[in-house]
Protein backbone atom coordinates (compact mmCIF):
# COMPACT_ATOMS: atom_id res chain seq x y z
CA UNK A 1 0.00 0.00 0.00
CA UNK A 2 1.16 3.30 -0.82
CA UNK A 3 1.11 6.39 1.59
CA UNK A 4 -1.47 8.89 1.56
CA UNK A 5 0.24 11.71 -0.98
CA UNK A 6 0.78 8.92 -3.77
CA UNK A 7 -2.67 7.96 -2.93
CA UNK A 8 -4.14 11.73 -3.98
CA UNK A 9 -1.37 12.28 -6.71
CA UNK A 10 -3.55 8.99 -8.53
CA UNK A 11 -6.88 11.02 -8.06
CA UNK A 12 -5.57 14.26 -10.12
CA UNK A 13 -3.54 12.02 -12.71
CA UNK A 14 -6.62 10.07 -15.07
CA UNK A 15 -9.84 12.28 -13.90
CA UNK A 16 -8.97 15.81 -15.13
CA UNK A 17 -7.92 16.35 -18.41
CA UNK A 18 -9.11 12.63 -20.44
CA UNK A 19 -9.43 9.03 -20.21
CA UNK A 20 -6.58 7.10 -20.44
CA UNK A 21 -4.85 9.62 -22.34
CA UNK A 22 -6.63 11.77 -24.60
CA UNK A 23 -5.97 15.20 -25.23
CA UNK A 24 -6.30 17.24 -28.40
CA UNK A 25 -4.27 19.25 -30.95
CA UNK A 26 -1.11 20.92 -31.67
CA UNK A 27 0.41 22.76 -34.53
CA UNK A 28 4.34 23.17 -35.94
CA UNK A 29 5.94 24.15 -39.26
CA UNK A 30 5.63 20.70 -41.44
CA UNK A 31 9.35 19.47 -41.65
CA UNK A 32 11.69 19.58 -44.53
CA UNK A 33 11.57 16.28 -46.51
CA UNK A 34 15.52 16.23 -46.12
CA UNK A 35 17.82 15.76 -42.94
CA UNK A 36 16.78 16.67 -39.28
CA UNK A 37 18.67 17.35 -36.09
CA UNK A 38 19.64 14.16 -35.37
CA UNK A 39 19.45 12.04 -38.21
CA UNK A 40 21.51 9.33 -39.92
CA UNK A 41 22.12 7.62 -36.31
CA UNK A 42 22.78 3.35 -35.98
CA UNK A 43 20.90 1.82 -33.02
CA UNK A 44 23.33 -0.30 -31.10
CA UNK A 45 20.78 -3.23 -29.71
CA UNK A 46 21.99 -5.14 -27.09
CA UNK A 47 21.17 -6.59 -23.99
CA UNK A 48 18.23 -5.31 -21.98
CA UNK A 49 19.08 -4.45 -18.15
CA UNK A 50 16.81 -5.18 -15.27
CA UNK A 51 14.83 -1.28 -15.03
CA UNK A 52 13.99 -1.95 -18.65
CA UNK A 53 11.06 -4.69 -17.83
CA UNK A 54 9.21 -2.05 -16.10
CA UNK A 55 7.67 -2.25 -12.50
CA UNK A 56 9.75 -3.52 -9.47
CA UNK A 57 9.60 -7.21 -9.86
CA UNK A 58 9.17 -7.96 -13.82
CA UNK A 59 11.14 -10.05 -15.39
CA UNK A 60 12.50 -9.37 -18.63
CA UNK A 61 11.97 -11.78 -21.73
CA UNK A 62 15.01 -13.40 -22.66
CA UNK A 63 14.71 -12.42 -26.97
CA UNK A 64 14.00 -8.68 -26.08
CA UNK A 65 17.05 -6.44 -26.93
CA UNK A 66 17.75 -2.48 -26.34
CA UNK A 67 18.94 0.36 -27.37
CA UNK A 68 18.83 4.54 -27.05
CA UNK A 69 18.26 7.11 -29.55
CA UNK A 70 19.70 10.81 -29.74
CA UNK A 71 17.24 13.35 -30.25
CA UNK A 72 17.53 17.03 -29.92
CA UNK A 73 15.44 18.69 -26.60
CA UNK A 74 14.40 21.35 -28.43
CA UNK A 75 13.94 21.37 -32.72
CA UNK A 76 14.14 25.12 -32.56
CA UNK A 77 17.04 25.12 -31.01
CA UNK A 78 19.00 21.48 -32.06
CA UNK A 79 22.24 22.50 -30.64
CA UNK A 80 21.19 23.23 -27.37
CA UNK A 81 20.94 19.55 -25.86
CA UNK A 82 19.90 16.27 -26.27
CA UNK A 83 18.07 13.63 -24.20
CA UNK A 84 18.03 9.44 -25.39
CA UNK A 85 14.87 7.72 -25.92
CA UNK A 86 15.16 4.12 -24.51
CA UNK A 87 14.16 1.45 -26.85
CA UNK A 88 13.08 -2.30 -27.25
CA UNK A 89 12.48 -4.68 -29.44
CA UNK A 90 11.25 -8.55 -30.38
CA UNK A 91 12.60 -9.46 -33.63
CA UNK A 92 9.98 -11.19 -35.60
CA UNK A 93 9.63 -15.23 -35.33
CA UNK A 94 9.85 -15.56 -38.86
CA UNK A 95 12.90 -13.71 -40.11
CA UNK A 96 12.77 -14.94 -43.59
CA UNK A 97 9.51 -13.24 -44.27
CA UNK A 98 9.89 -10.30 -42.11
CA UNK A 99 8.34 -7.37 -43.37
CA UNK A 100 10.01 -4.63 -41.39
CA UNK A 101 9.63 -3.06 -37.78
CA UNK A 102 6.15 -1.79 -36.43
CA UNK A 103 6.32 0.88 -33.49
CA UNK A 104 4.29 0.41 -30.86
CA UNK A 105 2.83 2.89 -28.11
CA UNK A 106 0.57 1.82 -25.60
CA UNK A 107 -0.82 5.69 -24.85
CA UNK A 108 -1.27 7.39 -21.66
CA UNK A 109 0.33 9.89 -21.65
CA UNK A 110 3.22 8.60 -20.14
CA UNK A 111 3.34 4.51 -20.59
CA UNK A 112 6.30 3.22 -21.09
CA UNK A 113 6.18 1.43 -24.52
CA UNK A 114 9.77 -0.07 -23.90
CA UNK A 115 9.81 -2.05 -21.26
CA UNK A 116 5.79 -3.02 -22.00
CA UNK A 117 7.91 -5.10 -24.75
CA UNK A 118 10.71 -5.78 -23.24
CA UNK A 119 8.37 -6.89 -20.19
CA UNK A 120 6.33 -9.38 -22.50
CA UNK A 121 3.27 -6.91 -20.96
CA UNK A 122 2.56 -6.59 -24.56
CA UNK A 123 2.14 -8.69 -27.87
CA UNK A 124 0.12 -8.39 -31.10
CA UNK A 125 -1.14 -11.53 -32.35
CA UNK A 126 0.95 -14.34 -33.96
CA UNK A 127 0.50 -13.25 -37.66
CA UNK A 128 1.68 -10.02 -36.99
CA UNK A 129 4.52 -11.09 -34.11
CA UNK A 130 5.68 -13.43 -36.90
CA UNK A 131 6.68 -10.44 -40.06
CA UNK A 132 7.57 -7.77 -37.52
CA UNK A 133 10.18 -6.44 -35.42
CA UNK A 134 8.13 -4.90 -32.49
CA UNK A 135 9.59 -1.90 -30.90
CA UNK A 136 8.47 -0.04 -28.24
CA UNK A 137 9.67 3.32 -27.29
CA UNK A 138 9.43 5.44 -23.43
CA UNK A 139 8.83 8.73 -24.72
CA UNK A 140 11.10 11.60 -23.42
CA UNK A 141 10.28 12.63 -20.22
CA UNK A 142 9.06 9.04 -19.13
CA UNK A 143 9.83 5.36 -18.51
CA UNK A 144 13.75 5.35 -18.99
CA UNK A 145 14.19 8.56 -21.48
CA UNK A 146 15.07 11.00 -18.93
CA UNK A 147 12.69 10.39 -16.90
CA UNK A 148 11.15 13.58 -15.43
CA UNK A 149 11.04 13.63 -11.41
CA UNK A 150 8.65 16.21 -10.24
CA UNK A 151 8.15 16.20 -6.17
CA UNK A 152 5.00 15.57 -4.88
CA UNK A 153 2.47 18.36 -4.33
CA UNK A 154 0.47 20.15 -0.92
CA UNK A 155 -2.51 20.51 -2.59
CA UNK A 156 -5.70 18.59 -0.90
CA UNK A 157 -7.26 15.14 -1.83
CA UNK A 158 -10.71 16.80 -1.39
CA UNK A 159 -12.84 18.58 -4.12
CA UNK A 160 -12.92 22.16 -4.09
CA UNK A 161 -16.67 22.97 -3.38
CA UNK A 162 -16.10 26.68 -2.03
CA UNK A 163 -14.35 30.09 -3.76
CA UNK A 164 -11.76 29.77 -0.81
CA UNK A 165 -11.16 25.95 -1.63
CA UNK A 166 -10.35 26.66 -5.05
CA UNK A 167 -7.88 29.27 -4.52
CA UNK A 168 -6.01 27.47 -2.44
CA UNK A 169 -5.96 24.51 -4.61
CA UNK A 170 -4.88 26.29 -7.51
CA UNK A 171 -2.00 28.00 -5.47
CA UNK A 172 -0.98 24.37 -3.96
CA UNK A 173 -1.48 23.11 -7.93
CA UNK A 174 1.27 26.21 -9.37
CA UNK A 175 3.34 25.55 -6.42
CA UNK A 176 3.75 22.03 -7.60
CA UNK A 177 3.72 23.12 -11.33
CA UNK A 178 6.64 25.51 -9.85
CA UNK A 179 8.42 22.71 -8.30
CA UNK A 180 8.49 20.36 -11.47
CA UNK A 181 10.02 22.86 -13.72
CA UNK A 182 12.56 24.02 -11.63
CA UNK A 183 13.77 19.74 -11.18
CA UNK A 184 12.78 18.73 -14.66
CA UNK A 185 14.57 21.48 -16.54
CA UNK A 186 14.20 22.53 -19.98
CA UNK A 187 12.83 19.20 -21.00
CA UNK A 188 9.34 19.95 -19.67
CA UNK A 189 9.02 22.55 -22.26
CA UNK A 190 9.21 20.01 -24.62
CA UNK A 191 7.26 17.04 -23.86
CA UNK A 192 4.37 17.85 -26.24
CA UNK A 193 3.26 15.41 -28.78
CA UNK A 194 4.34 17.28 -31.81
CA UNK A 195 7.86 17.08 -30.39
CA UNK A 196 7.07 12.78 -29.62
CA UNK A 197 5.80 12.97 -33.73
CA UNK A 198 9.19 14.54 -34.56
CA UNK A 199 10.98 11.65 -32.34
CA UNK A 200 9.14 8.63 -33.89
CA UNK A 201 10.48 9.99 -37.58
CA UNK A 202 13.96 9.85 -35.90
CA UNK A 203 13.50 6.64 -34.88
CA UNK A 204 11.86 5.85 -38.30
CA UNK A 205 15.09 6.80 -40.00
CA UNK A 206 17.24 4.89 -37.82
CA UNK A 207 15.16 1.79 -37.87
CA UNK A 208 15.82 1.95 -42.01
CA UNK A 209 12.50 2.27 -42.45
CA UNK A 210 11.19 4.85 -45.35
CA UNK A 211 8.18 4.59 -43.89
CA UNK A 212 7.07 4.19 -40.36
CA UNK A 213 4.78 1.46 -39.75
CA UNK A 214 3.21 1.83 -36.77
CA UNK A 215 0.17 0.39 -33.90
CA UNK A 216 -0.97 3.47 -31.40
CA UNK A 217 -3.17 2.46 -28.52
CA UNK A 218 -5.30 5.16 -26.92
CA UNK A 219 -3.36 8.47 -26.49
CA UNK A 220 -0.63 6.62 -28.79
CA UNK A 221 -3.16 7.18 -31.97
CA UNK A 222 -2.86 10.97 -30.72
CA UNK A 223 0.75 10.97 -31.13
CA UNK A 224 0.08 8.91 -34.69
CA UNK A 225 -2.38 11.72 -36.08
CA UNK A 226 0.48 13.97 -35.43
CA UNK A 227 3.17 12.23 -37.29
CA UNK A 228 1.02 11.53 -40.34
CA UNK A 229 0.20 14.99 -40.18
CA UNK A 230 3.67 16.47 -39.84
CA UNK A 231 5.14 13.35 -42.43
CA UNK A 232 2.18 12.16 -44.56
CA UNK A 233 4.39 10.90 -47.10
CA UNK A 234 6.57 8.60 -44.53
CA UNK A 235 3.14 7.11 -43.17
CA UNK A 236 2.82 3.21 -43.77
CA UNK A 237 0.31 0.88 -42.42
CA UNK A 238 -1.12 2.64 -39.34
CA UNK A 239 -3.32 1.40 -37.14
CA UNK A 240 -5.18 3.33 -34.12
CA UNK A 241 -6.86 2.14 -31.39
CA UNK A 242 -9.10 4.06 -28.48
CA UNK A 243 -9.11 6.87 -31.07
CA UNK A 244 -8.41 10.22 -29.46
CA UNK A 245 -9.89 13.51 -30.71
CA UNK A 246 -7.68 15.99 -31.50
CA UNK A 247 -10.44 18.66 -32.12
CA UNK A 248 -11.59 19.26 -28.74
CA UNK A 249 -9.77 21.15 -25.97
CA UNK A 250 -9.37 20.35 -22.13
CA UNK A 251 -13.22 21.53 -21.21
CA UNK A 252 -14.99 19.47 -24.45
CA UNK A 253 -12.70 16.34 -23.90
CA UNK A 254 -13.67 16.28 -19.76
CA UNK A 255 -18.15 16.66 -21.20
CA UNK A 256 -17.10 13.87 -23.37
CA UNK A 257 -15.63 12.03 -20.77
CA UNK A 258 -18.51 12.22 -19.00
CA UNK A 259 -20.84 10.89 -21.06
CA UNK A 260 -18.40 7.97 -21.81
CA UNK A 261 -18.01 7.04 -18.04
CA UNK A 262 -21.42 6.97 -17.54
CA UNK A 263 -22.33 4.43 -20.68
CA UNK A 264 -19.86 2.68 -19.29
CA UNK A 265 -20.53 2.60 -16.03
CA UNK A 266 -24.28 1.53 -16.90
CA UNK A 267 -23.03 -1.55 -18.90
CA UNK A 268 -21.27 -2.42 -15.90
CA UNK A 269 -24.36 -1.83 -14.00
CA UNK A 270 -26.70 -3.73 -15.91
CA UNK A 271 -24.18 -6.85 -16.47
CA UNK A 272 -23.93 -6.56 -12.29
CA UNK A 273 -27.55 -6.76 -11.93
CA UNK A 274 -28.09 -9.58 -14.10
CA UNK A 275 -25.45 -11.67 -12.61
CA UNK A 276 -27.18 -11.25 -9.39
CA UNK A 277 -24.60 -9.23 -7.86
CA UNK A 278 -25.40 -7.67 -4.22
CA UNK A 279 -25.12 -4.14 -5.33
CA UNK A 280 -28.50 -3.93 -6.36
CA UNK A 281 -31.46 -5.64 -8.55
CA UNK A 282 -31.29 -3.18 -11.16
CA UNK A 283 -28.64 -0.60 -13.47
CA UNK A 284 -30.63 2.34 -11.40
CA UNK A 285 -30.44 0.68 -8.02
CA UNK A 286 -26.69 0.00 -7.91
CA UNK A 287 -26.26 3.36 -10.15
CA UNK A 288 -27.59 4.92 -7.31
CA UNK A 289 -26.20 2.99 -4.50
CA UNK A 290 -23.14 3.83 -5.87
CA UNK A 291 -23.29 7.49 -6.57
CA UNK A 292 -25.00 8.02 -3.19
CA UNK A 293 -21.24 5.96 -1.56
CA UNK A 294 -19.08 7.99 -3.28
CA UNK A 295 -20.69 11.31 -3.04
CA UNK A 296 -20.62 10.76 1.12
CA UNK A 297 -17.04 10.27 0.83
CA UNK A 298 -16.60 14.59 0.01
CA UNK A 299 -17.87 15.24 3.66
CA UNK A 300 -16.74 11.95 5.40
CA UNK A 301 -13.65 10.03 3.89
CA UNK A 302 -13.53 6.66 4.89
CA UNK A 303 -10.24 5.72 7.14
CA UNK A 304 -8.16 2.81 5.19
CA UNK A 305 -4.79 0.41 5.52
CA UNK A 306 -2.05 1.95 6.56
CA UNK A 307 -2.74 5.45 7.30
CA UNK A 308 -4.52 6.25 3.60
CA UNK A 309 -8.25 7.64 3.07
CA UNK A 310 -10.68 6.87 0.83
CA UNK A 311 -12.25 9.94 -0.39
CA UNK A 312 -14.51 11.10 -2.96
CA UNK A 313 -11.94 11.21 -6.41
CA UNK A 314 -10.31 8.48 -5.32
CA UNK A 315 -13.28 6.16 -5.41
CA UNK A 316 -13.88 7.47 -8.36
CA UNK A 317 -10.55 6.36 -10.01
CA UNK A 318 -11.40 3.76 -8.37
CA UNK A 319 -14.31 2.89 -9.83
CA UNK A 320 -12.76 4.05 -13.22
CA UNK A 321 -9.75 1.93 -13.68
CA UNK A 322 -11.85 -1.12 -13.56
CA UNK A 323 -14.48 -0.22 -16.52
CA UNK A 324 -10.99 -0.50 -19.09
CA UNK A 325 -12.35 -4.45 -19.28
CA UNK A 326 -15.07 -6.25 -18.39
CA UNK A 327 -12.72 -9.13 -17.30
CA UNK A 328 -12.33 -6.52 -14.18
CA UNK A 329 -15.51 -6.00 -13.04
CA UNK A 330 -16.35 -8.43 -11.02
CA UNK A 331 -13.23 -7.11 -8.96
CA UNK A 332 -15.08 -4.07 -9.08
CA UNK A 333 -17.97 -4.93 -7.80
CA UNK A 334 -16.50 -6.98 -4.84
CA UNK A 335 -14.49 -3.57 -4.09
CA UNK A 336 -17.61 -1.13 -4.03
CA UNK A 337 -19.77 -3.99 -1.68
CA UNK A 338 -16.29 -4.01 0.58
CA UNK A 339 -15.91 -0.33 0.59
CA UNK A 340 -19.53 0.12 1.39
CA UNK A 341 -18.94 -1.75 4.06
CA UNK A 342 -16.23 -0.04 5.69
CA UNK A 343 -13.59 -1.92 4.03
CA UNK A 344 -11.85 0.79 1.81
CA UNK A 345 -8.37 -1.28 0.84
CA UNK A 346 -9.71 -3.02 -2.44
CA UNK A 347 -11.15 0.02 -3.82
CA UNK A 348 -7.82 2.04 -2.83
CA UNK A 349 -5.92 -0.71 -5.06
CA UNK A 350 -8.02 -0.49 -8.05
CA UNK A 351 -7.41 3.75 -7.69
CA UNK A 352 -3.87 3.08 -7.57
CA UNK A 353 -3.08 0.62 -10.13
CA UNK A 354 -1.77 3.68 -12.87
CA UNK A 355 0.02 5.42 -10.47
CA UNK A 356 2.07 1.60 -10.10
CA UNK A 357 2.36 1.29 -13.52
CA UNK A 358 4.17 4.83 -14.25
CA UNK A 359 6.64 3.72 -11.45
CA UNK A 360 5.52 5.48 -8.33
CA UNK A 361 8.03 3.96 -6.14
CA UNK A 362 9.06 5.00 -2.62
CA UNK A 363 12.04 7.32 -2.43
CA UNK A 364 15.70 6.83 -1.61
CA UNK A 365 17.00 7.87 1.89
CA UNK A 366 16.70 11.21 1.93
CA UNK A 367 15.14 12.12 -1.27
CA UNK A 368 11.78 13.61 -1.72
CA UNK A 369 8.97 11.97 -2.73
CA UNK A 370 8.11 12.09 -6.50
CA UNK A 371 5.18 12.71 -8.41
CA UNK A 372 4.93 9.73 -10.80
CA UNK A 373 1.34 11.82 -12.47
CA UNK A 374 3.56 14.65 -13.27
CA UNK A 375 4.74 13.38 -16.56
CA UNK A 376 1.58 12.67 -18.01
CA UNK A 377 0.40 16.95 -16.95
CA UNK A 378 3.74 17.76 -18.88
CA UNK A 379 2.35 16.49 -21.74
CA UNK A 380 -1.34 17.14 -21.64
CA UNK A 381 -0.90 21.00 -20.25
CA UNK A 382 1.00 21.80 -23.58
CA UNK A 383 -1.05 19.57 -26.17
CA UNK A 384 -4.13 21.66 -25.75
CA UNK A 385 -6.11 24.44 -24.75
CA UNK A 386 -7.90 24.77 -21.41
CA UNK A 387 -9.05 27.44 -18.86
CA UNK A 388 -5.94 28.91 -17.03
CA UNK A 389 -6.42 30.73 -13.65
CA UNK A 390 -8.58 29.31 -11.01
CA UNK A 391 -11.85 31.54 -11.72
CA UNK A 392 -13.37 29.48 -14.17
CA UNK A 393 -12.75 26.15 -12.43
CA UNK A 394 -15.74 26.17 -9.96
CA UNK A 395 -18.16 27.04 -12.14
CA UNK A 396 -16.97 24.26 -14.26
CA UNK A 397 -16.85 21.70 -10.93
CA UNK A 398 -20.68 23.02 -10.21
CA UNK A 399 -21.76 22.15 -14.10
CA UNK A 400 -19.91 18.52 -14.00
CA UNK A 401 -21.51 17.65 -11.42
CA UNK A 402 -24.70 18.66 -12.22
CA UNK A 403 -24.53 16.69 -15.17
CA UNK A 404 -23.07 13.23 -13.57
CA UNK A 405 -23.26 12.89 -10.25
CA UNK A 406 -20.97 10.27 -10.08
CA UNK A 407 -17.66 11.17 -11.92
CA UNK A 408 -18.83 14.52 -12.54
CA UNK A 409 -17.28 16.61 -9.49
CA UNK A 410 -13.53 14.51 -9.81
CA UNK A 411 -12.89 15.24 -13.60
CA UNK A 412 -14.03 19.03 -13.39
CA UNK A 413 -11.34 19.00 -10.12
CA UNK A 414 -8.60 17.18 -12.58
CA UNK A 415 -8.52 20.43 -14.67
CA UNK A 416 -6.88 22.58 -11.49
CA UNK A 417 -3.07 20.97 -12.62
CA UNK A 418 -2.92 22.53 -16.26
CA UNK A 419 -4.68 25.25 -15.41
CA UNK A 420 -2.03 26.36 -12.98
CA UNK A 421 0.86 24.69 -15.18
CA UNK A 422 3.87 26.82 -15.54
CA UNK A 423 3.76 26.84 -19.40
CA UNK A 424 0.57 27.23 -21.33
CA UNK A 425 -0.38 25.14 -24.17
CA UNK A 426 1.88 25.10 -27.07
CA UNK A 427 -1.07 23.14 -29.04
CA UNK A 428 -4.55 23.39 -30.70
CA UNK A 429 -7.83 21.76 -30.31
CA UNK A 430 -8.11 21.00 -33.97
CA UNK A 431 -8.80 18.09 -36.41
CA UNK A 432 -5.18 16.80 -38.26
CA UNK A 433 -5.75 16.00 -41.70
CA UNK A 434 -3.24 13.86 -43.43
CA UNK A 435 -4.83 13.45 -46.70
CA UNK A 436 -1.76 12.47 -48.84
CA UNK A 437 -1.23 9.67 -46.28
CA UNK A 438 -1.83 6.04 -46.91
CA UNK A 439 -5.47 4.76 -45.81
CA UNK A 440 -5.12 3.81 -42.22
CA UNK A 441 -6.86 1.41 -39.85
CA UNK A 442 -8.96 3.02 -37.31
CA UNK A 443 -10.55 0.73 -34.15
CA UNK A 444 -12.70 0.93 -31.22
CA UNK A 445 -15.46 -0.52 -28.95
CA UNK A 446 -18.97 0.51 -28.96
CA UNK A 447 -18.57 1.86 -25.44
CA UNK A 448 -15.21 3.19 -24.48
CA UNK A 449 -14.60 4.70 -20.99
CA UNK A 450 -11.96 6.61 -22.31
CA UNK A 451 -12.21 7.30 -26.13
CA UNK A 452 -15.30 7.27 -27.08
CA UNK A 453 -17.01 5.83 -30.48
CA UNK A 454 -17.49 8.92 -31.81
CA UNK A 455 -13.97 9.87 -31.03
CA UNK A 456 -13.40 7.52 -33.99
CA UNK A 457 -16.09 8.42 -36.27
CA UNK A 458 -15.00 12.09 -36.30
CA UNK A 459 -10.95 11.31 -36.78
CA UNK A 460 -12.37 9.15 -39.87
CA UNK A 461 -14.23 12.08 -41.46
CA UNK A 462 -11.45 14.36 -41.06
CA UNK A 463 -7.81 12.63 -41.36
CA UNK A 464 -8.33 11.41 -44.98
CA UNK A 465 -8.90 7.93 -45.89
CA UNK A 466 -9.13 5.36 -42.87
CA UNK A 467 -11.38 2.29 -42.53
CA UNK A 468 -13.20 2.03 -39.10
CA UNK A 469 -13.23 -1.46 -37.08
CA UNK A 470 -16.29 -1.08 -34.32
CA UNK A 471 -15.56 -3.87 -31.72
CA UNK A 472 -19.57 -4.27 -29.82
CA UNK A 473 -19.21 -4.11 -26.07
CA UNK A 474 -17.79 -2.36 -23.29
CA UNK A 475 -13.76 -1.67 -23.39
CA UNK A 476 -10.58 0.24 -24.43
CA UNK A 477 -8.39 -0.72 -26.86
CA UNK A 478 -9.67 -3.66 -28.79
CA UNK A 479 -6.87 -5.34 -30.90
CA UNK A 480 -4.86 -8.70 -29.74
CA UNK A 481 -7.32 -8.79 -26.61
CA UNK A 482 -9.98 -11.40 -27.42
CA UNK A 483 -12.01 -10.24 -30.56
CA UNK A 484 -11.45 -13.05 -33.83
CA UNK A 485 -13.27 -10.41 -36.06
CA UNK A 486 -11.20 -7.30 -34.94
CA UNK A 487 -7.98 -9.49 -34.40
CA UNK A 488 -8.45 -10.65 -38.30
CA UNK A 489 -9.36 -7.12 -39.70
CA UNK A 490 -5.62 -5.64 -38.07
CA UNK A 491 -4.15 -8.91 -39.38
CA UNK A 492 -4.82 -8.50 -43.11
CA UNK A 493 -4.13 -5.24 -42.71
CA UNK A 494 -0.73 -4.85 -41.18
CA UNK A 495 0.60 -8.67 -42.79
CA UNK A 496 -1.01 -8.04 -46.18
CA UNK A 497 -1.89 -4.46 -46.59
CA UNK A 498 -5.72 -5.18 -47.53
CA UNK A 499 -7.64 -2.41 -46.48
CA UNK A 500 -11.14 -3.69 -44.83
CA UNK A 501 -14.09 -1.95 -45.57
CA UNK A 502 -15.11 1.45 -44.91
CA UNK A 503 -16.71 -0.01 -41.61
CA UNK A 504 -16.72 -3.31 -40.01
CA UNK A 505 -18.85 -4.17 -37.44
CA UNK A 506 -17.42 -7.41 -35.12
CA UNK A 507 -19.52 -8.58 -32.54
CA UNK A 508 -19.11 -8.90 -29.08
Amino acid sequence: MRDRPRVVAVVLLVLGLAAAGCTGGGRAARPAAGASAGAGQRLGWGACAAPDAGAEGATLRPDAQCAWLTVPVDYGAPDKGTVRIRLARVQAADPARRLGSLVFNPGGPGEAGAAMVAGGVFEPTGPVLDRYDLVGFDPRGTGRSAPIRCPEGTGGDLIPRTPEQADAEYRAAAAQGEECRRAAGPLLAHMDSVTVARDLDLLRAALGESRLTYLGYSYGTYIGQHYAHLFPGRVGRFVLDGVVDPGADQVTTARADLVSLGASFASFARACAAAGCPLGRSEAEITRRTTDFVRGLDAHPLPGPEGSRLTTGLAVQGVREPLYQAARWPDLSQALLEAMRGRPGGLIELAVERTSRLGGGAPGAGEPAVDPTMARNAVECLDRPGPRGPGALLPLIQEFDRASPLFGATVGAGLFRCAAWPFGPTGRAEPLGAPQALAMLLVSWTTDPATPLANAERVRRTLGTASLVERAGTGHTAYAGGSPCTDAAVEAFLVEGRQPAQRVHCPA
